[in-house]
Formats: C-alpha cells, structure tokens, sequence
C-alpha cells in the first residue's frame, strides 16, 4: 500500500526539520560552545563576598576574587600587571606609591569608579579585618578624582604583591547600609551576583559592563561542598563540570578515568603550630616540641595517605629565600622518647589537638595520623575540628598573645608557595600580627628588616635567618605544602593563577573547548 501524498510531505518535512537541527549541532561555533552554564564544586564555604569585611580570606577570595577586582592584578604566571589602577609609581624612598584609576569602570550598581570608592575601602578594610596589611600604611592621600598616593611609616615589599587592596562602592553602601552591602556584593569585576545561598551555592553571570577582556564563560554556579569524596561523586556523575581541592588519594584514577588534572602549589602550608606562651603547658619547653617534632613521620603521612602529590619542603625552589641545606625536622622516635624523658614527660601527658574542617583536603587524615605518632611517645591527643572562621576568632580572642592559652594545632598558616615568604612571616609569626600565636622579638626584628627590602636577594638573605629562628624554637612544625589540585571535565580548559595567596578560581580563565 502506497503512503499517501500528505503523508510523504509531512515525513519530507520532519526529515527537513531533523536534518537541519543535525547540521546546525554539527556546526555550532566554539562561542556557543563556551556559552553553556558550568557548575564548580568548591570546598568551602564564605563568611561573605565582601572582601571589605571577610573575617577568613582563603575561603572567600578564591571565588570572591570574580567579584570584586583589586588595584592590582595578576597575569596567570603571577607577574604584576594593571587592575583597577592603570598605572603606579613608587617613590625614590619607597615611602610612598602613586597610583593612576582607570576611567570608566563600572560596578555591577552602574556607579562610576573614583578615588572616594578607594579611600571608603581603605578605611572599611582597616577597620574590619586587615589592621596588619595597613599597619604600615600612613595615610591615603586624594589628589584628584583619579589620581591618589599610598604613604607608608615605612617601606613594604608586600603592598603591591598583594595587588594593593580590593575596591568597594562608596556609593552603593551609603544607598543600601551595611546588611545589603554584605549579603548583596557588588564589584568591578567579571561577574556580578545573581544569586547567593550561604552554605549551598553562589550564582555568578558575567557583568557586560566590565572594564577589561570579556571573559568566554556567560554563567557559572558555584556549589559549596565541603566533603572531599561528595565533590569527586558530582564530578562523576555529571552534577560539576570542575571541582576544586581533589583529594590526594583519588587524583590518580580520575585521571586514569580520562579527567583532566591541573596542579597548583599554593597557600596553606600544614603545620603543627604551637602557642608556647603558658609556662603551665608542657610544650612550652622546647624539649618537647621538638620530640613533638621528631616523634611525626611527615614522609609517611605524606606518602601513605597522599600519594607523594604534597610538597614536604620550608620554601619551593622558585621561592625567594629557598635554601636547599635547610632540613625538615627528621623523624626519630627513640630521640623524641629520650627528650620527651629529659623534659619530665617519660610517661607523656594529655593535649587538645585542633585542626582546621574544611580548609583544604587531608587536615583531619593528617591529624589522625600526628595523634598516631603522639601517642607512641605517650602524647595522648584530644581532636578537635573546627571551621576556619571559628579557629581565626579563637585566634584573635584566646591565644594571641595570651600566657594563659592552651592550643596545639594541626593549623594552616602560611609558610611556603606564596606571594613571598615574608607575607607568612608577618601573618603568622610576627607578633603584632593578631592571627599569630607566636612571640619572638628576635624574629619580629629580622621580618621588619625582610619587609622593607625590595632587593629580592636582599631579602633572601633575611627570609633565610627568620625560617632559621622559627626552626630552631621549634615554632611550628612543616608536615606537608599544599599543591591544589583542579579537576575538570574534557572539555573544560582552565588556567590558574600562580603565585597569589590562595588557590583562586578565576573563571575568567575558564573555556569550553570542543
């Protein structure tokens, strides 16, 4: 039986309509491929997007950093480049820095960029968070609209490494008040803020308006998940086109399964960090914290739990100040048990052990695996996790400085793989800094000398004599240097950025590749 004629037309025409959907499938350009939604599993969870109020960058910045752009910024390579500020100058005598704004920048509330948004963030950040990134500032001078000079007490290496300071909307603040400006950031940069759920996820789009290189990737979901084997689960399953902080144990058969894997050494360091202030505790004598630090097999840990991915170095050999003569601490159980014995401990003693949930992969592994070792030589350890913006508050109301406090930790200060090891030095160890638990004129003395030499072999020299200090007091104890890991889907290109404070996710450097 034949098909009849309005049966033919109609089947011409379907296969018209299927061709033509094939061909285009076929043929679309790598723009519309770029132009797909991507979702991104992130490892932790931010307090806020304003970096004008953070109380813990590392888990802000990172995604924040789309947000919100600083005076400066940085190529992939972690050379300086112009930001916001279109040009800069540094005086004869270092005391000063004269920075030129671009004209033109928008933020996402249609307000024009101008020297009063500088000096309203300057003041907020001040107050808010960053009294030891400015305690070497002097003032703000206003010269124009455009134009402002950075005056410092003293000379600072770091101010320009640290990109200057992240800029805020005077005006947006004074239009909305202090909750709207926390809960609905606006910025500068790339992508401004659709949606923000704290706890479960950020959705960015990218900010037509934006001053510089329009970036290839239109949305972008991010999705707080602090569990490291849930993230690797969405992966799989097709839930996150890219996860950050992969857990060491599971790198080698993701990419076995056809990921891609992109390592980068970065902020933090994992460390055995003392406050040795309190007579009262045993590991105020040195003794025992360097038992502490010979009793830890730091290469096993290492090694066992993270495949040989961790870097188990003071400083990387491209950090200024790297000195391949300077030794971890070796591991020596009999040595530990003998000085654990000269100290008055042969029979050990208890200790709170704290680590930082949800920092980075491997904190609560590692701890276990310290509590282990501790406890061959009599050490008995009580973990405690606590989320990073609990510690930092601890920090700053009941250790710093305190000759009543009572922590150990598994902590992630900073030491290697950053901007420059002084940065670790007056954020961790310099005792004005309110997020150290360490206190050693002889030490302050060496990194005010360190942050004031723009000579990079200079500085060497003197980053080389603090890490001398800080080991011989046994200060803290280096157990392994992160290297954060980025996996992503085939067709999911991403470049980060090297040598910053923390592992950023820049999805201005994201593409979909065909």
């Amino acid at each position: 039986m034949k098909p009849s004629r309005k049966f033919t037309l109609l089947f011409g025409a379907v296969c018209s309509v299927f061709l033509l959907l094939f061909t285009v499938a076929h043929i679309v350009s790598p723009a519309t491929a770029q132009a797909r939604n991507l979702v991104i599993a992130y490892e932790s969870d931010p307090d806020t997007l304003d970096l004008l109020s953070v109380r813990h960058g590392p888990t802000a910045i990172p995604v924040a950093i789309n947000v919100m752009d600083y005076l400066l910024d940085k190529t992939n390579d972690g050379k300086l480049i112009p930001g916001l500020a279109a040009e800069w100058k540094v005086s004869p005598d270092k005391l000063s820095i004269e920075f030129t704004l671009r004209k033109g920048v928008k933020f996402h509330s249609g307000d024009l960029l101008t020297t009063a948004d500088v000096l309203f963030s300057y003041k907020r950040l001040k107050e808010k968070t960053a009294a030891r990134e400015f305690r070497l500032v002097r003032d703000i001078e206003i010269i124009d609209d455009y134009k402002f000079k950075v005056i410092f007490t003293q000379p600072d290496v770091l101010f320009t490494m640290l990109r200057g300071f992240p800029i805020g909307s005077k005006k947006y603040y004074e239009s909305v008040g202090e909750d709207t400006f926390i809960k609905e950031v606006v910025g500068t940069g790339p992508y401004k803020v659709v949606d923000w759920k704290a706890g479960s996820y950020l959705d960015l789009e990218r900010f037509d308006g934006y001053w510089g290189k329009k970036p290839e990737v239109q949305k972008v979901r991010f999705r707080f998940v602090r569990e490291d084997t849930t993230r690797v689960a969405m992966l799989q399953a097709g839930e996150a086109d890219m996860i950050t902080s992969t857990p060491y144990t599971m790198v080698l058969n993701l990419e076995k399964a056809g990921y891609k894997i992109v390592k980068l050494p970065a902020h933090p360091t994992t460390q055995v960090q003392f406050q040795a202030l309190n007579p009262n505790v045993p590991w105020h004598d040195k003794r025992v914290r360097l038992a502490i630090a010979h009793a830890i097999d730091g290469n096993a840990i290492v090694n066992s739990l993270f495949h040989g991915i961790p870097a188990r170095v003071w400083l990387s050999s491209w950090e200024v100040g790297y000195d391949p003569d300077f030794n971890l601490y070796e591991y020596d159980a009999e040595k530990a048990k003998k000085l654990m014995a000269e100290a008055g401990y042969a029979k050990g003693f208890e200790m709170p052990l704290y680590y930082w949930s949800g920092r980075t992969t491997g904190q609560k592994e590692t701890t276990e695996a310290v509590a282990l070792y501790l406890n061959a030589i009599g050490i008995k350890c009580n973990i405690i996790g606590w989320e990073p913006v609990k510690m930092i508050g601890a920090i700053r109301t009941k250790w710093h400085g305190k000759k009543d406090a009572v922590y150990v930790g598994v902590a992630t200060p900073p030491l290697s793989h950053q901007i420059d090891p002084v940065y670790a030095l007056r954020t961790a160890y310099w005792s004005k800094s309110t997020i150290s638990v360490y206190d050693n004129p002889e030490l302050d003395k060496v990194y005010l000398q360190a942050v004031q030499e723009f000579d990079d072999a200079k500085r060497a020299e003197l980053i080389k004599k603090a890490l001398k200090i800080i080991r011989e007091d046994v200060a803290t104890i280096p157990l392994w240097a992160n290297v954060s890991v980025y996996t992503m889907k085939k067709d999911i290109q991403f470049t980060p950025t090297f040598r910053v404070m923390n592992a950023e996710v820049r999805v201005r450097d994201i593409a979909v590749i065909d």
